[in-house]
């Protein structure tokens, strides 16, 4: 389950960098080593400025700008190019947050291009390096604005083919935050400029620790937005669950409201199938997700499936040096860290969700949080779900032969002639009934006789179908509808029932072997009658005309003569 990363998104990463590398080699010889001390020195406080930068999915936010307009005004193109490259390499390279490295090396060659590309705007507009005055303010617009449309164009295209699943705050929220700190950093920036020549590098350092003062005061401010967003999405998870969803929809708006305040690359929602111990996908997110569709987790079984069995959170910060996901294979192996979180009713593990990230140390503690309290809210919606589904097979059933009930076989009965008049189907309707049951009941009582229902529903639906519908109808009567029968073969139908009850020895368990057979009427949809009430007047019809002549017979409302006679 490997990441396919596009042919054009290649080559635009090593265009890139291929650009940036051979526009730093045309400049090296521009460069004043005499300064090299300074420039590293500024360099430094680069990295500094990228280890305090503001995360968002879309970037980074930094203060670096105030050296970007500072340095060029003093020292250059040449050197800002140099110092915002290497700041942004190493900055991101210690501290990359968990970043491939083409990440790293791609956002120090795009700084670079960037300054490149607003030094020729500067130019071009009639500025003069280190000149702030009335004079050069519009060509350092003309730096500045550059500077921003080449930087997060860069960025964006970048990120393109993966903008669906980026979380969180929006590319519009990232531009706002962006914007307040260039009005803080290019006032600064033109500052440093002016007074370089009189204090030299101390002016420098005293006005760039206020930006570093506002870093801190964003990340603050950027995280009550991310705390207000996942207060937003359990409200909004919540009232969606109010709409009583199904369990496949209940897992779909877990992944939607997990993505909206936690960064993943995929994930998967399983759901408990009718087959012990296996969870087969209900809901899927992220680049992955037909892959995921596609698979299964059993109780017990790697990782997810020890969550499932002990049902405990999981966190892993790493798979490749995790020894609990060393065994894994396919989605859990190759996300590098993983959230699995079970649902449970009590003790019963109902399912699970599973959020992986292709980057090391992608999640924590706090994020664990976060899901589990959205999984403890679907838990509860797809328990609710399934009490429903099984009070709901509960009393459409017959307490005595769990077969349906006749008003719940009516309701399904009046769905399936409306699809055979509307597909054009013929549908055969069959009513069973136990020939002599008072005599049987008094020869061996009421309790064996309700056994012995039992036992005969069992052995009619054991007859039937996959798409057919069998109830009890009345005490001792059953009733079948079965799609798509008609004449000859409804007739065979009905005759196999006959045969299996006359054949059947009854009460075994009780010790006996009694012998029973049945009166069996057949009528045809729409040939016997259009509609459901008209239907059963018809095989009832067809029914007693088969007790009348003395019973263990199957009679049909009207007698085609490819019917071979009743033996």
């Amino acid at each position: 389950m490997r990441e396919k990363q596009g042919t054009a998104h290649i080559l635009y990463l090593w265009l890139v960098l291929g650009l940036a590398v051979w526009q730093l080699s045309l400049l090296f010889p521009e460069l004043e080593l005499d300064r090299a001390r300074e420039l590293l020195l500024i360099v430094l406080l680069g990295v500094l400025a990228e280890w305090l930068a503001v995360p968002f999915p879309h970037g980074q936010l930094s203060g670096s700008y105030i050296l970007v307009l500072s340095v060029f005004l003093i020292h250059g193109p040449a050197a800002v190019a140099w110092v915002g490259g290497l700041a942004t390499l190493l900055g991101q390279g210690i501290v990359n947050r968990g970043n491939p490295l083409r990440t790293t090396l791609f956002n120090s060659s795009q700084y670079v291009l960037a300054v490149l590309a607003a030094s020729h705007a500067f130019s071009a507009s009639g500025g003069e390096p280190g000149l702030v005055n009335a004079g050069n303010a519009l060509p350092l617009a003309a730096f500045t604005i550059t500077y921003i449309i080449v930087n997060h164009l860069l960025v964006y295209l970048y990120l393109l083919p993966k903008r669906r699943h980026l979380p969180r705050l929006t590319w519009l929220d990232t531009l706002k935050w962006d914007g307040l700190t260039y009005l803080y950093t290019v006032p600064l920036g033109l500052l440093i400029a002016m007074v370089y020549q009189f204090t030299g590098l101390t002016g420098l350092l005293l006005l760039f620790v206020s930006v570093l003062g506002l870093q801190v005061i964003l990340r603050y401010y950027v995280q009550l937005q991310v705390a207000n967003q996942e207060l937003t999405s359990f409200y909004e998870a919540a009232r969606f669950l109010e709409g009583n969803p199904g369990p496949g929809q209940v897992l779909e708006q877990v992944l939607i409201s997990a993505r909206k305040a936690i960064p993943f690359h995929s994930a998967a929602g399983y759901l408990q199938s009718g087959e012990k111990g296996a969870y087969y996908p209900v809901a899927a997110a992220g680049p992955y997700s037909n892959q995921i569709r596609s698979t299964a987790v059993y109780l017990g079984e790697g990782l997810t499936g020890m969550v499932l069995e002990s049902g405990q959170p999981e966190l892993i910060y790493d798979s490749r040096t995790d020894p609990r996901v060393k065994a894994d294979t396919g989605f859990t192996r190759v996300m590098r860290s993983l959230l699995v979180i079970p649902l449970y009713a009590g003790q019963e593990a109902l399912g699970v969700i599973v959020l992986g990230d292709k980057r090391p140390y992608a999640f924590d503690e706090k994020h664990l949080h976060i899901i589990a309290i959205l999984c403890g809210q679907a838990a509860i919606a797809v328990e609710n779900t399934i009490i429903k589904e099984r009070m709901t097979r509960v009393l459409a059933q017959d307490p005595l032969t769990g077969l349906l009930r006749f008003d719940r076989f009516n309701e399904l009965m009046e769905k399936a002639l409306a699809g055979s008049r509307e597909e054009g189907y013929p549908s055969g309707l069959v009513l069973v009934d136990i020939d002599n049951f008072k005599s049987f009941n008094k020869r061996y009582g009421r309790k064996s006789g309700e056994r012995l229902l039992a036992e005969l529903g069992s052995l009619i639906e054991g007859e039937t179908r996959r798409d057919d519908l069998v109830a009890r109808y009345g005490g001792d009567e059953f009733v079948l509808l079965l799609p798509g029968a008609r004449g000859k073969r409804l007739h065979e139908l009905a005759q196999d029932i006959r045969y299996a009850v006359r054949d059947h020895a009854f009460l075994k368990q009780d010790g006996r072997s009694a012998r029973i057979t049945v009166s069996i009427g057949t009528a045809e949809f729409p040939q016997d009658a259009g509609d459901a009430e008209g239907l059963f007047k018809a095989a009832q019809r067809a029914l007693e005309k088969a007790q009348e002549q003395g019973g263990d017979r199957v009679e049909a409302a009207a007698v085609s003569l490819e019917l071979s006679p009743s033996s």
